[in-house]
């Protein structure tokens, strides 16, 4: 079973202190899911401020391939869909919230199109269910290739590292960013990413799955995009609602791809006020 992490009360909580967690209904339950090269980890400072709110839950999932999950060959979204619905059952949860950002955000949007019984709204980061060009593909099997092509035996420390990773990436934050799944196990280094099936699977995960079943859903559903990325536009608003018929949108004007993080006050505002009303 993938990773998982749970928030309560604004604080992290281990799910075998509490087995009847989920069994009283005055609780909602948030899942939260990362996008490529992120983890569960990332979205600690939302969970905390989700499950402030005394009647919510929140679970962030590390995606199959990432944040330490046992690597699989394997990689898809249906496989995350697989993967999403064992952890459900295991929790015995009826229905769920769910927030995804980038290829979380498709993750998202796959499980509700599927199984619309099980979830209660929807909140759609920076993604749509669009098949994404060449381009986007092509940039982010760089990214790998770097990663791969570091030689992880010479790494001293996570600064050493960061140098060795400037050579070919400009951007401080995105090697940070990147370097969050860098973990020191019994004193040697490694990549918690299974680097090689996310290369594998890129062509897959620039896309966005057909299937006989998937079709438009009633679901209560929000797209919060980014005003300087080209992930989410208005031309793409009917596509969205070929998917869900009740969709609103909210547009963060002087915000990336990375809208959460540099945004998070007006971030976080609209989605708590999407899920409490």
């Amino acid at each position: 079973m993938i990773n998982f992490q749970i928030y309560k009360g604004g604080k992290l909580i281990k799910f075998e202190d509490d087995k009847k967690l989920f069994e009283n209904e005055t609780f909602q339950t948030l899942f939260i899911f990362h996008g490529l090269f992120g983890r569960g980890k990332n979205w600690q400072s939302y969970s905390k401020r989700f499950s402030s709110n005394e009647n919510q839950i929140v679970i962030t999932v590390d995606l199959r391939n990432h944040g330490g999950n046992q690597f699989k060959r394997d990689f898809s979204y249906f496989l995350m869909v697989q993967d999403f619905m064992k952890l459900l059952n295991y929790f015995g949860i009826k229905k769920a919230n769910l927030l995804g950002h980038s290829m979380g955000g498709k993750l998202a949007m796959l499980i509700t199109s599927l199984y619309p019984k099980y979830i209660n709204k929807i909140i759609i980061v920076d993604i749509s269910p669009i098949d994404y060009s060449i381009e986007y593909q092509n940039d982010n099997q760089n990214i790998i290739d770097i990663l791969l092509n570091l030689d992880l035996s010479l790494i001293k420390n996570r600064n050493h590292a960061d140098n060795l990773l400037s050579k070919h990436i400009d951007q401080k934050f995105l090697r940070l960013f990147l370097l969050q799944n860098l973990e020191l196990i019994q004193g040697k280094y490694r990549w918690t990413l299974n680097l090689i099936a996310i290369k594998n699977a890129m062509k897959d995960l620039r896309s966005f799955p057909r299937n006989d079943k998937v079709n438009q859903v009633d679901v209560n559903a929000l797209c919060i995009y980014a005003g300087k990325s080209d992930y989410v536009k208005e031309k793409f608003f009917p596509i969205f609602k070929n998917y869900f018929s009740n969709i609103s949108f909210y547009k963060i004007k002087n915000a990336s791809h990375l809208l959460h993080i540099e945004s998070p006050d007006e971030f976080y505002q609209v989605s708590s006020n999407f899920l409490a009303n």
